[in-house]
């Protein structure tokens, strides 16, 4: 019997495109090897490219993709008497026999469409893809706002340019051949005006699309998929998320009147959360984790 999220994926199947489609049935345990590829036997062009989805339990876990395309489609490139011949036979052994090379056309076609995904069929697709971002500067603040934009889609970005103090270890003054205490006798650290970058990510409402507080997604997001991207630029980068619409803090007082005021009251002034401050080089990405 099919559970809740078989039964959700039944319920939207056209409204899938294939990447999306997979990625949900990774995530909820079919695999590669789970997955079967058929094409709908039809003559009437459709509208929609996946036709039905099928979870098989017994004898072995699966999955049964349909889709509007292969060689049993409208657009199958088979001759027209070999359709009236599997109409004619009483028995479906030639339509299993075409059914696997249909199977292994449609996988090849939908691993091409986004080759990146694949790694037999771009090899070395990540490296090649970090050194095209060495290219386009990270430091920039146009690939800047473009890196956050494919973060926070749903949210206002700023970007700009600012100087910050950076403070450097200083050596000690010596004179002659005597140090003046034992530690450092102009300060241990010295101030240095150095160039940085400052993101401003701006939310309208205090819940992101998928119900989290934008305090805890917009840090998540940002450590999962930007600061890995910047690990191999040094960048002294601000990140500050501002949260314009704020529910207000339940308090009691002696002049409120239970039932009459409203327990919740807009906040007077935007929210700023700081959720990052320092060197993007100085953050190491999980390797294993990657592995």
């Amino acid at each position: 019997m099919d559970g809740p999220v078989e039964q959700r994926i039944r319920e939207r199947i056209r409204s899938f495109d294939i990447p999306a489609l997979l990625d949900v049935l990774a995530a909820s345990g079919y695999g590669d090897a789970e997955l079967e590829y058929r094409s709908h036997r039809t003559t009437v062009r459709q509208s929609h490219l996946v036709h039905d989805v099928q979870f098989v339990h017994t004898p072995r876990k699966r999955v049964i993709i349909t889709v509007n395309m292969g060689l049993f489609s409208a657009q199958s490139p088979l001759p027209s008497f070999m359709m009236r011949t599997m109409d004619q036979l009483d028995h479906d052994r030639l339509e299993r026999f075409i059914g696997y090379f249909d199977h292994r056309l449609l996988e090849e076609c939908f691993s091409g469409l986004y080759p990146e995904r694949n790694s037999a069929l771009l090899p070395g697709w990540p490296e090649a893809a970090r050194d095209r971002l060495r290219l386009l500067r990270p430091t920039c603040p146009s690939t800047m706002h473009w890196i956050f934009t494919k973060a926070f889609p749903d949210a206002e970005l700023s970007v700009r340019r600012e100087v910050r103090h950076q403070q450097v270890p200083a050596r000690e003054m010596r004179l002659g051949s005597s140090a003046l205490g034992e530690g450092d006798s102009m300060g241990g650290f010295a101030n240095i005006p150095t160039g940085a970058m400052e993101v401003r990510i701006f939310c309208a409402e205090p819940f992101s699309s998928n119900g989290s507080p934008w305090a805890t997604e917009a840090r998540r997001r940002f450590e999962t998929d930007v600061l890995p991207l910047l690990s191999e630029t040094v960048l002294m980068l601000t990140v500050i998320l501002v949260m314009r619409e704020q529910e207000g803090i339940l308090r009691l007082e002696r002049a409120s009147h239970l039932g009459y005021d409203a327990l919740q009251e807009p906040a007077s002034e935007a929210q700023q959360v700081l959720l990052f401050s320092g060197d993007t080089s100085s953050h190491q990405p999980n390797i294993a984790a990657e592995g």
